[in-house]
């Protein structure tokens, strides 16, 4: 017995969490107020977005899309080139974004 191509789909509905997290479970620092905005490409229209913090790895931006979780969002950082980047989870406006590859911070 097979699964459904679709329900192998990732399909954006949030997880519900009963209690908020207990310890802080990234790798790294995040960095706020190191960038004021961003230019995101989603679904073929762009939109300039606060940025809320930062890391090598990835950044939190404030926005009123619903994008699906693993969903492909192109971010653009002004004076710096186009960095794919992967919805990791959305929440109250703000959606988390994981960088296909790790950008140096300076």
């Amino acid at each position: 017995m097979g699964l459904q191509r679709s329900a192998l789909r990732l399909a954006g509905d949030l997880i519900p969490r009963m209690q908020r997290r207990l310890i802080d479970q990234r790798s790294e620092d995040r960095h706020g107020g190191v960038v004021e905005r961003a230019a995101i490409m989603f679904r073929d229209q762009e939109y300039i977005v606060p940025v809320i913090n930062i890391s090598s790895r990835g950044t939190m931006i404030e926005c009123d899309i619903m994008p699906r979780i693993g969903e492909t969002i192109v971010i653009r950082f002004e004076d710096c080139s186009p960095i794919h980047g992967f919805v990791r989870w959305v929440r109250d406006g703000k959606l988390g974004l994981n960088f296909g590859h790790e950008i140096i911070l300076g």
